[in-house]
Parts: C-alpha cells; sequence; structure tokens
C-alpha cells in the first residue's frame, strides 16, 4: 500500500513536472517571438526617423542651391539685362551677360567642380542647347507639372546613374520676359540665331511649363550608414533581451506556473462528484491553463446554478416582503419597527403620511435625526425606545391639541430571550375617549335624571299646598301690613322653587318632541334678536359668520333655541362686560353635519372646572344665580338630536362651544 501511494505520488509530480515544462516552454516562445517582435518594430522606427532626417537635410540643401539660382536668374533678369539693353542697340544681344538660363548653368558648373557630388540641371523640351534636352525622367516631371498646375514641386529618394539621389524638381514657366529670345525666331536676337539656329527653343507662350530645374544629391553613403545604425540596433539590443527574457522565465516559472499549481491542488481536492471526477482525468492531457480554464467553466456553471437558485430565493424573499409590507401598510395607524441603536428598520405608510416622510428618508436613521419630539409621539416615549423592554408595555400619551394616543411596545427577541428590536403601534384613542366621556356623561345624566324626577314630583305637592294656603291667607283682610310683607316674600321664594322644580322635571323627561324641517341660520337670528339688548346693555359685540346653502335639519326648534340662548347667555355671563362672542356655522365635508361654533373672549375655563361643566347641578355662579341645569339641558336637547355637543377652552384662549347636529330631512315625532 505504501508503495502504491509512494508510486502515485511520483506520478504526480513528473505529470506535474510535464506540464511545468509544456506551459513555461509556451511561454518562453510566445516571449521571444514578441520581444523579436518589437525590437524589429524598433529598429524599423529607427531605419525610417533617420531617412526622413536624411531626406530633410537634403532638402534644406537643395533649397539652399536653388534659392541661389533663382537668386542670380533674378538679378539677370530685374537689373542685368535691362542694363546692357539700355547700353547696348536693340539688336544686340550678349548671351554671357544677358541670358538667365546660360548664366546659372555656367555658376552650376563652377560649383560642382568645387562640391562634384551635387548635380544642377535645367532643362527643356526642344531645349536651344541639346546638352540640356530633358532625358526621360525629366519629361515625366514636365508632364506631371504641366497635368497639376497647383503643385509646384516634387523632391524625394531616386536611382540614378546606379547610385541613390534625393532629388528635387521645380517646374520652370514661360513668362513674358522670357517671348524676346523664345518667342518667334523673328523677334529674337540675331546672335542667337547664328549661334543656335531658329528651330529649337522657340515658340512658347506665358504660362506654360517649358522647362524644369533638378537638384541632386548623392546619398548612398547616408543610406548605408543608416541600415548599418538600424541592424545595430537590432542586434544591439539582443544581449539585453535575453537577459530580460531569463528574468522574465524565472519570475513567470516562480510566481505564475508554481501559483497556478498550488491553486490547481485545491481545486483537485475538492473535486467530488462523478462530473468532477470526469473533469479531473481529462485534464490528466491538459496543461495548467487548460486544467485551470476547465475548472472555472465548471466553477461558472455552479455559479450559475447558485445564482438561478438564489434568484428564485430573493423572489420569494421580495414577493414575501411585499406581502408583509402589504400587510404592514393596510395598517391605519402608524406602525414603526425599531432595531439596536434606536434606528428605523421599518415603517409603514400611515407613518409617513402623517409626518410627510418617504421611506428612503427614515430607514437606518433615529426618530429624533427626523423629527421633535413636538410632532413625533414616539419620541414622547424615548426612555423606553431608548432601552428596548423584556415585556409587552403600553403608554397613553396626549398631544397640545388634546388628542389623545395609546402606544403599543412589542420586543422581539433572538434565540437568547434578548430584545433586538421593537414593534412599535400608535393607536388614535382619541374619540374612544369621547365616546367615554359622552358615555359616563349620559349615564350621569340618567342618574340625576331619575333623582330629579322622584325629587321634582316629592316637592312639587308641598309646594302646591304653600302656594294654594297663600292664596287663601292673601285674602284674608284682617292681616297686618307686615304679615302681608311677609307673605309676600314666602310667595316669591316658593315660586322660584316652583321654577326649579319645573327645570327639574324638563331635565327628568325622556320623551320624544316634535321636529320638523328648520334653517339653522333663521333660527339663531331669530335668537340673536332677542338676546339684542342685554348684548348692548353689556357692551357685548356679536359677530354672525352663517355658511350660505345649509340644507334645513328635522329638529325641535323651540328646543334647540333653547340650547342656542343658553350659549349666549354662558358666553355673557362668562365676559360680563365688553368683550365679543362669534356665532359660526358650517358643514362639516367629512360627515355633512350641521356644525354651530359658539366662542367668547372671556376669561376660559380651567382644565378641572372643564370636566363638570355638563354635570347637573353644577356652576360657578354665585348662589341663587342659577341652577346648574342649562348646560345639562342643553346636553340632554343635542342628545335627543342625536347630535354631539363639545367645549374646548383654556385659560390661554377663547371658550368655544361647537355643537354638532346630523342632518334629517324627513319629520318625525
Amino acid at each position: 500500500m505504501f508503495f502504491t501511494m509512494r508510486n502515485e505520488d511520483i506520478s504526480h509530480r513528473a505529470l506535474n513536472q510535464k506540464r511545468n515544462i509544456k506551459l513555461q516552454t509556451r511561454f518562453l516562445i510566445g516571449l521571444a517571438t514578441i520581444l523579436l517582435f518589437f525590437s524589429a518594430i524598433a529598429s524599423t522606427v529607427i531605419y525610417f526617423y533617420e531617412i526622413n532626417a536624411l531626406e530633410e537635410e537634403a532638402f534644406q540643401k537643395a533649397e539652399l542651391v536653388m534659392t541661389a539660382m533663382e537668386a542670380n536668374r533674378s538679378y539677370v533678369r530685374d537689373i542685368l539685362r535691362p542694363k546692357m539693353y539700355s547700353i547696348l542697340d536693340d539688336d544686340e544681344f550678349y548671351i554671357e551677360a544677358m541670358s538667365s538660363s546660360y548664366i546659372s548653368r555656367s555658376i552650376m558648373e563652377r560649383f560642382s567642380k568645387k562640391i562634384p557630388d551635387f548635380t544642377y540641371r535645367r532643362v527643356a523640351i526642344n531645349a536651344r542647347n541639346p546638352h540640356y534636352e530633358a532625358l526621360d525622367r525629366e519629361r515625366e516631371m514636365i508632364s506631371y507639372f504641366s497635368e497639376n498646375p497647383a503643385i509646384d514641386e516634387w523632391h524625394g529618394i531616386v536611382d540614378h546613374n546606379k547610385n541613390k539621389y534625393f532629388m528635387r524638381f521645380k517646374p520652370v514657366y514661360f513668362e513674358e520676359s522670357c517671348s524676346n529670345c523664345h518667342g518667334v525666331p523673328q523677334n529674337a536676337p540675331t546672335q542667337i540665331i547664328e549661334r543656335y539656329g531658329d528651330k529649337r527653343g522657340f515658340d512658347h507662350s506665358p504660362g506654360e511649363v517649358f522647362g524644369l530645374i533638378s537638384v541632386g544629391l548623392p546619398v548612398d553613403l547616408n543610406l548605408t550608414q543608416i541600415k548599418e545604425i538600424a541592424l545595430i540596433a537590432f542586434f544591439g539590443v539582443i544581449p539585453s533581451l535575453l537577459i530580460l527574457y531569463g528574468i522574465i522565465s524565472i519570475f513567470f516559472n516562480r510566481f505564475i506556473v508554481q501559483n497556478i499549481q498550488t491553486v490547481l491542488n485545491i481545486f483537485r481536492d475538492n473535486l467530488k462528484d462523478e462530473q468532477d471526477l470526469k473533469l479531473l482525468d481529462k485534464s490528466q492531457t491538459m496543461d495548467e491553463i487548460g486544467e485551470l480554464t476547465g475548472v472555472a467553466i465548471k466553477m461558472s456553471d455552479k455559479l450559475r446554478e447558485n445564482r438561478n437558485q438564489l434568484e428564485v430565493y430573493a423572489s420569494e424573499m421580495m414577493l414575501s416582503k411585499e406581502l408583509l409590507q402589504s400587510v404592514f401598510d393596510g395598517i391605519t395607524d402608524p406602525v414603526v419597527l425599531i432595531g439596536s441603536g434606536s434606528k428605523i428598520q421599518s415603517v409603514n405608510r400611515a407613518f409617513l403620511q402623517r409626518y410627510n416622510l418617504v421611506m428612503d428618508q427614515v430607514l437606518n436613521r433615529k426618530l429624533s435625526d427626523l423629527l421633535t419630539a413636538k410632532n413625533c409621539l414616539l419620541l414622547l416615549c424615548d426612555d423606553i425606545i431608548t432601552d428596548l423592554p423584556i415585556e409587552p408595555i403600553n403608554r397613553e400619551v396626549q398631544t397640545q391639541d388634546g388628542d389623545v394616543f395609546l402606544i403599543y411596545f412589542h420586543p422581539i427577541h433572538d434565540d437568547f430571550g434578548n430584545s433586538k428590536s421593537m414593534v412599535c403601534y400608535v393607536k388614535d384613542i382619541t374619540e374612544q375617549k369621547k365616546l367615554e366621556v359622552n358615555i359616563q356623561q349620559t349615564e350621569k345624566i340618567v342618574s340625576m335624571g331619575q333623582l330629579a324626577a322622584g325629587v321634582a314630583h316629592e316637592i312639587n305637592n308641598p309646594l302646591g299646598v304653600i302656594l294654594c294656603h297663600l292664596d287663601l291667607i292673601k285674602d284674608d283682610t284682617t292681616i297686618t301690613k307686615e304679615t302681608q310683607e311677609d307673605l309676600q316674600i314666602i310667595e316669591k321664594h316658593a315660586d322660584n322653587c316652583k321654577n326649579i322644580v319645573a327645570d327639574l322635571l324638563d331635565f327628568a323627561r325622556q320623551q320624544k318632541s316634535y321636529k320638523e324641517d328648520f334653517s339653522v341660520n333663521a333660527l339663531i337670528e331669530d335668537v340673536v334678536a332677542m338676546s339684542k339688548n342685554q348684548l348692548q346693555t353689556q357692551n357685548i359685540e356679536l359677530h354672525l359668520d352663517l355658511s350660505t346653502n345649509l340644507p334645513l335639519i328635522c329638529i325641535n326648534v323651540d328646543k334647540i333655541k333653547q340650547v342656542v340662548l343658553n350659549m349666549i347667555i354662558n358666553s355673557i355671563h362668562a365676559i360680563e362686560k365688553e368683550g365679543n362672542i362669534y356665532i359660526v356655522t358650517s358643514q362639516d365635508p367629512y360627515t355633512d353635519n350641521i356644525l354651530i361654533r359658539f366662542e367668547d373672549d372671556g376669561p376660559g375655563i380651567p382644565e378641572d372646572i372643564k370636566k363638570k361643566i355638563f354635570d347637573p347641578f353644577f356652576t360657578t355662579k354665585p348662589s341663587g344665580q342659577g341652577t346648574g341645569l342649562g348646560l345639562s339641558v342643553s346636553y340632554g336637547i343635542i342628545k335627543d338630536h342625536d347630535g354631539e355637543i363639545r367645549v374646548e377652552s383654556s385659560t390661554s384662549n377663547r371658550t368655544r362651544f361647537t355643537i354638532s347636529l346630523p342632518v334629517h330631512t324627513s319629520k318625525h315625532s
């Protein structure tokens, strides 16, 4: 068994070594090819750079020669020839002093003796002097310039007399000043005809390309030197390339091949299933790159499968999240999920709408970073949010506007029972509280009504007997004046008791009253007209803001007038002297109920008293000035109409009573 494992290890190392050699050899061959290729590119660049430098230098030298010759010709044409014509007779012409072509050639012949490498030719087709007749290449250039008038020169390296020359060609145009010698033979000077005859060099017209100037410089030696420089550049870097080649091969083997082998060994040790084993068998014939590619393909397939599976899971999770969020958003009260560090993990739509926020603004933020304790109810329970509770708790809070909320805190525990987050549920219980108060008030009114009915009946009979006997005694003419006055006092107080008993009976009656369709605005105006004198007496100004187009409502007119009158009288008593009373009517856009609002700028109602104002027999007036039944009776009347009456007041704000009456269009009793 030991020898078998030993042989497998040896075979595995041998296979790895073979693979290393194969991979490294391929890399080194490719590297050598690349280095040689770039060396050739560098040598070629050097070669063409030197060629361009040579041409530029030759061009400058040719430019110097051509400029000098052009200056000579210009001097002859513009200075010397006109001067000779002014001295000589019209038919006299001296070629040696007056022909620009002859003079320029003569100068260049002397120049060539000093610098024999230069060639200068001024030639023409059908030249006057046959020695300067254009050769084949020169004829081609004359035709080239004639066909391309926009081009005024050509230069480049050409073969000339079995050598390489840099040649520069420029066209010679026939000018008007040349017509005397090169126009028609009849006008030519006699000396020219005698010397050259009348067949060659004539019949040219202005603007015609009739000749060519060429300057040539031999560049054979220069080209040989450039080739040598390029070869030296190519072969001179070979030793450096060999050193670089060796360094790269060592680093490649050390940092690439060995690391790839290490990675492959990791993959081989982790290939488990049957498909992976087949891939391992197939990789025996591959080099490391091939095997690594196969493993990468296998990993890619695995990753694709895992990604598809993850996408399925993500889709399911997203669906679950959306379902949970939809349930979350379906709750009409604000709900917040608070995590560690008092940061928000999620909220529902009701929370966002209440505080005019969007989801991106609140996630992973603290409530204190978004809102203030004045605006956010949860911040009123900051002690609970900061220290996540272990058990569910709730807390009732009240805003400055009087709204009441009940906040539930439900902790979410981890596997160890620790609170990792908490659900905060804010429930508006303002209406519930109002309903509880109304129920308590109603129960109190009913109880007091029953008591009042019993007391009223028990008192009413003795009062009737007292008043009856008072009438009998008053008719007795024998009683004294003092006794008569005492009887009047007794009758007065008995009448007061009778009125109180009547109020008690009114308060205690539970029977339905007759109702009819009537205008609330008209009713209020009638009551205001009745109260006008008392308002003027106490210097109180009453302001009416009655909404138009209010529907008629089914009410007991006298009862509602009694309620309105009670409201006005209460405001008058609260103001006492000099003030304002405001009566406003409107229709609630949400419930369509008719709203009647009474406001006054009196001193307001303290909080401890506000809770008792609808209680029977409760009054803040001095003894003998009120029974404490006005608001209680009004409360009962409004309840009899299925309405609601509520008060808003404090010692720093106006007192406001709001009566809400439902709209009924059918009469009933």
